[in-house]
């Protein structure tokens, strides 16, 4: 029963080693995977950085149009206006370009639509206007609405300063939709990237999302950049369906679940057949009648316990079992070999199941018993009682009169065959 629990034990650990080896593999695949693809991802991100301020550059016309101001003659338009006028005509996504003299909207293009709005102080439009005059920097702020109309722009503004004096400011407004498709995002969707592209205001308190492609995609593991404008911008990168999909987490969750399957399936047929060597080595030096050991399987059982396990202890009883020929006088075979099983199942009744029996003669028997520190004289002396056999022959009752000796292992020999020599010995002085 122990060494069943044992076997149970032992099962029970190795399917919890085999599991826990599964979901490592498994863990570490996914995680390879996902190393893999953010890597790629940062590649796709560090062009996209590279590009995006090549774009912003190019879109950029107010910085362009700043050239055509003079800042020591801040009153003479005629240049700007020029360019102004042909930059609208060649570029229909440019919904307005303005100039402002220090604070005052001193000119906007094109003058039917917004000529109203020109003496207008800067503090009358919305704030992003201002934030070139007071960051010193170029700005892009959007989107925003277009003087209450359904257009949303961005607006690119560039101050101009003479030395530490601020002078004006330029101001071109530009479709959204124009400015989006220039960023170079449908390239993202195209290799097959989810994108989310937000900004926080000058402050740095509110986040505005300017376009994603998937509003469901939580962003928060994606790949980020984040550059200023001067307000922080940043745009978030990951491979649609996430780092790894469903169906890639299934498949890979299917394929160490089935190795470790058939790795389970291996060690259990591995097991089968070292336990069924086993039953046959066991059936090799088994006697077919008496269920136990032959002469050389007692030697080679206790000889490969002892090798393996040389601080073993050890007792070997000889016992004879007196007037059994004449106990088993005309006995039926059947009969005969049910007293032999007997006397087997007394065996394995006392002692433990590791012990080794074998039949030396018709009524002489060797038992090797390894006692693991118990007494080994309590078990005998059990066990022989249970072998006063009686029964009824020709109308006399026939006993069975047991008598034994032991030996001890390493006192009395070294081995299965030294051990027996010295039961015979001991025996013979009985």
């Amino acid at each position: 029963m122990k060494f069943r629990k044992s076997q149970v034990l032992i099962f029970g650990v190795l399917v919890l080693a085999l599991a826990g080896a599964m979901f490592a593999l498994d863990t570490s695949v996914k995680y390879a995977l996902r190393q893999e693809r953010v890597a790629a991802a940062r590649t796709v991100e560090v062009g996209f950085r590279r590009g995006l301020a090549e774009t912003f550059g190019n879109l950029n016309d107010a910085a362009k149009l700043s050239y055509t101001i003079d800042p020591d003659d801040a009153d003479n338009l005629e240049l700007f206006q020029k360019s102004v006028r042909k930059l609208m005509e060649d570029n229909e996504h440019v919904a307005y370009a303005a100039y402002f003299k220090e604070d005052t909207l001193n000119y906007i293009y094109p003058e039917d639509r917004f000529g109203a709005l020109a003496g207008k102080n800067m503090a009358d439009f919305a704030y992003s206007v201002t934030l070139a005059k007071f960051a010193k920097v170029p700005v892009v702020e959007g989107p925003s609405s277009l003087f209450g109309e359904e257009m949303d722009v961005f607006l690119f503004l560039q101050p101009i300063y003479l030395g530490a004096d601020y002078i004006g400011e330029i101001v071109v407004a530009m479709d959204s939709g124009y400015v989006l498709s220039a960023l170079g995002l449908k390239e993202l969707e195209d290799g097959n990237y989810d994108y989310e592209l937000w900004r926080l205001d000058f402050l740095g308190q509110t986040k505005t999302v300017i376009s994603t492609s998937d509003p469901s995609v939580d962003y928060s593991d994606a790949v980020k950049h984040e550059f200023s404008l001067p307000a922080t911008w940043n745009i978030s990168i990951m491979p649609k369906g996430g780092w790894i999909t469903q169906a890639e987490h299934a498949l890979i969750d299917a394929a160490f679940f089935t190795l470790g399957l058939v790795l389970f399936l291996l060690g259990m047929l591995l097991c089968s057949t070292i336990r069924l060597r086993g039953r046959l080595q066991v059936e090799k030096y088994t006697n077919a009648d008496s269920g136990l050991a032959t002469m050389e399987g007692f030697f080679y059982f206790v000889n490969k316990r002892l090798t393996k396990e040389p601080d073993s202890k050890l007792c070997v009883l000889e016992l004879q079992l007196g007037n059994f020929r004449r106990f088993t006088k005309n006995m039926e075979r059947e009969e005969l070999v049910m007293f032999l099983m007997r006397f087997r199942q007394s065996v394995l009744d006392c002692f433990p199941e590791d012990t080794v029996a074998t039949r030396l003669s018709d009524d002489s028997f060797l038992l090797a018993i390894f006692t693991d520190g118990q007494d080994p004289g309590r078990m005998i002396s059990e066990f022989v009682l249970q072998l006063h056999w009686k029964r009824r022959l020709d109308d006399q009752k026939i006993f069975i009169t047991p008598r034994y000796c032991t030996v001890t292992y390493p006192k009395d020999g070294s081995d299965a065959r030294s051990l027996v020599e010295a039961a015979a010995k001991e025996f013979g002085k009985i």
